[in-house]
C-alpha cells in the first residue's frame, strides 16, 4: 500500500512493506528525481522498484534508528543504488556514515534535514523535509516508542526530552511514523504535531514523573480507554 503525499515539489510517498506494520519512505526532488529511501526495512528489492516505477533515483539511505527491521534492507539497497547510508553514529548501523544534529542530506534542489532525537534508541534521528517529519520510532499516531530493558540504549529521560523539543516545530508540521501503531478509531497513518501534542497521552501526561508513569501502566490505560 502506497500514500502519496507529494505536493510543492516534494515527492513523498509512505509505503507498507511489511514487517511490524512498518512504513518505508522515499523522499524526493520533483525536479531532479534524486530521492532518499527511509528505512528499507526487510523489502529493499520492492522499494527500488517502487521507485524506478516513480521515477525516482535512490542517492540516500536515511535510517531513523539501528532495529533490523528499518535497517535490514539497507546493504541491499546500498547494492541496487549505490546510494550512501547515513544514520545516528550510537545506534549499530554497519556502512552508515554517521549524523549530526541538524546536518542536511542534499537531494537536488530539496534539502533534508536529520534531527537527533535519541531515546527509544541512543542514535535516534527524525528527518524533516518541506513540513514533513518522519519520526521513526519515538513518536507514532497517539503512541511514543518504547524503553527499558527490552529495547537496549533506550533512555525514558531522552526520549521525553526528545519529544519536548519535537513539539517545539509548527503545530502543522505533518507527522509520519515508522510503524502504522494507531489504536484509535478509524485510520490514522499520519498526524500533525499539533494534533499530537493536544491528543497524544504521553505529551499531555505532564511532567517526566508522569510520562513515567504512563510508560509503567500502559496496558491498563490502553484498557481503561479502549486503545488497540
Amino acid at each position: 500500500m502506497i500514500h502519496d503525499h507529494s505536493a510543492d515539489g516534494v515527492r513523498f510517498l509512505q509505503i507498507h512493506l511489511g514487517g511490524d506494520r512498518n512504513f518505508c519512505y522515499l523522499i524526493g526532488d520533483g525536479d531532479s528525481g534524486l530521492a532518499a529511501a527511509v528505512d528499507p526495512g526487510f523489502a529493499p528489492e520492492k522499494l527500488h522498484e517502487i521507485a524506478e516505477a516513480e521515477g525516482l533515483t535512490i542517492v540516500a539511505v536515511l535510517i531513523t534508528h539501528g532495529h533490523s527491521d528499518h535497517t535490514a534492507g539497507a546493504p541491499r539497497l546500498r547494492e541496487l543504488t549505490g546510494a550512501v547510508i547515513y544514520g545516528g553514529a550510537a545506534d549499530d548501523i554497519p556502512g552508515a556514515v554517521p549524523l549530526q544534529d541538524g546536518q542536511v542530506v542534499p537531494l537536488g534542489g530539496l534539502q533534508v534535514t536529520a534531527l537527533a532525537t535519541p531515546g527509544h534508541s541512543p542514535g535516534h534521528f527524525c528527518y524533516l523535509c518541506g513540513g514533513r517529519l518522519v519520526t521513526g520510532d519515538i513518536l507514532f499516531c497517539g503512541k511514543v516508542g518504547g524503553t527499558g530493558p527490552y529495547f537496549a540504549g533506550s533512555s525514558a529521560r531522552q526520549e521525553y526530552d526528545s519529544l519536548q523539543e519535537l513539539m517545539k516545530l509548527p503545530a502543522d508540521t505533518l507527522v509520519f511514523p515508522g510503524h502504522d501503531y494507531y489504536g484509535g478509531e478509524g485510520q490514522r497513518p499520519h498526524s500533525t504535531i499539533g494534533y499530537e501534542k493536544d491528543n497524544n497521552p504521553f505529551l499531555t501526561a505532564g511532567d517526566f514523573e508522569a510520562f513515567c508513569n504512563l510508560k509503567d501502566n500502559w496496558a491498563r490505560y490502553k484498557k481503561e480507554h479502549g486503545i488497540r
